[in-house]
This record gives C-alpha cells, structure tokens and sequence, in this order.
C-alpha cells in the first residue's frame, strides 16, 4: 500500500510533464510533417517497387500504459503478411520481434523514423516523452505479479533509460550479462525502467523536469548515430 500512495504521489509531481509533453507533441507534430511526407512516400514507393511490401503506412498494436490499454501507433516496416501473423497473437507478439522487414522499413527502423508516429500518442495522452516502456498486453500481467506495480499508475514513455543507454560503450555487454545472470532480457529492461521510476520519486518536480531533458538529449544521440535498433 505505500509503493502505491508513493507513486501517486508521484503522478501529481508528473501532472505539470503531461500537461507539457501534450503540447510540444502538437508543436512537434507541425514541425516533423516534412519527415512524415518524406516516410509515407517512401512506404509507398517501396510497395510499388516490391509488391509484396504493399499496404497500409501505419502499423497499430495494443499496449499498456497506467494500466490502460491503448494502440501505439507506428510506421509500418513489416510486409502485410507479417502483420498479419502478428495480429493474430498481439498477446504474445510485438512488430520489433518481426524479421519481415520491408525494404523501406530497413531505412525507416536505421533512423528510428518508426517511432515519429507515436507523437499522436502522446498529443492524445496515451504516454508520455519519457518513462517506462509501453509493454505489450501479455507482459502487463506478469509485471504486476512482479510487483512493478508502478506500470499501472504511471504513463508509459517513448523514451527511457533502456533508449538511453544504447549505442554507449559496454552497454551490450552488461545488459548480456545481467540477462544470463536473471535469465531474461526483459527482466533487465524492467529493472532500468524502475530505476527511472525510483529516481523520480526522489526528485523534485524540477529535477524531474532536468532528468527527462538528460533522457531525451541521450535518446537523440543514439538517434543520430542511427545503426538500427
């Protein structure tokens, strides 16, 4: 019961950070619609050219964030086919695990460009900038018999520590460590967002504020230094 009223608790430090996600998302959302252009129409073009790549632009699947269930939005990078495969067990399967990947989608997934759509999400509320990962419905049930409690009051982020920590030296080779030490990836990955967790409720709301901002100027880099996912 004190996990609980700590991170709602919490949550009233986040109101002011979900407030301003919401609207640098809509100001992002103007401002990135040439990259949007530039992606769609390389969706469409990679279908002409591969027929088998044909189909929608935007990819959605059920996520969980405070405990809630919403559709991420993405860009496509799998064939149709695969994203059929997918929808049919959402609850044990997610698009990143799919080796379908299209030919525009290669492109697309080396820059991060998959994850521009989820701007709409966090315009709409669904998550936020920065924190815990969006984890895919048959994940949510065993987080909360772990007792990550936390995944059902606070908002799910685009970015995070996971995110953060890509592409740093030795990164790899810690996160293959600890994975056979708990013998899952996951686990390891669960265990960073609570760290994020952990820190804020720690933090005043403007050394949350200064965290988030760290996250997002890492998140850029590993963005920039592009190399896929």
């Amino acid at each position: 019961m004190e996990d609980i009223k700590n991170y709602k608790l919490l949550n009233e430090k986040f109101r002011l950070k979900y407030c301003i996600d919401r609207v640098i998302a809509c100001a992002l959302l103007a401002l990135a619609s040439p990259i949007f252009l530039m992606v769609i129409c390389g969706v469409k073009l990679g279908g002409w050219f591969y027929p088998e790549d044909s189909g929608s632009i935007f990819y959605t699947e059920p996520r969980i964030s405070a405990g809630e269930i919403f559709n991420i939005i993405k860009f496509r990078t799998v064939t149709m086919v695969a994203v059929e495969k997918i929808k049919n067990s959402t609850d044990t399967r997610s698009i990143t695990c799919s080796p379908n990947t299209t030919c525009a989608g290669k492109i697309i997934l080396k820059w991060y460009l998959d994850e521009f759509p989820q701007l709409f999400n966090i315009a709409k509320g669904d998550i936020s900038f920065v924190g815990p990962r969006p984890h895919i419905i048959s994940h949510h049930e065993n987080d909360i018999k772990s007792g990550l409690i936390y995944r059902n009051i606070v908002k799910a982020g685009l970015l995070g520590i996971p995110q953060a920590c890509k592409r740093r030296p030795g990164y790899a080779a810690m996160l293959g460590k600890m994975s056979i030490k708990h013998k899952s990836c996951n686990k390891v990955l669960d265990k960073l967002d609570g760290l994020y967790v952990k820190k804020c409720l720690k933090k005043s709301v403007f050394g949350i504020a200064l965290f988030d901002i760290y996250i997002i100027i890492q998140g850029l880099i590993v963005i920039m230094k592009g190399g896929g996912k």
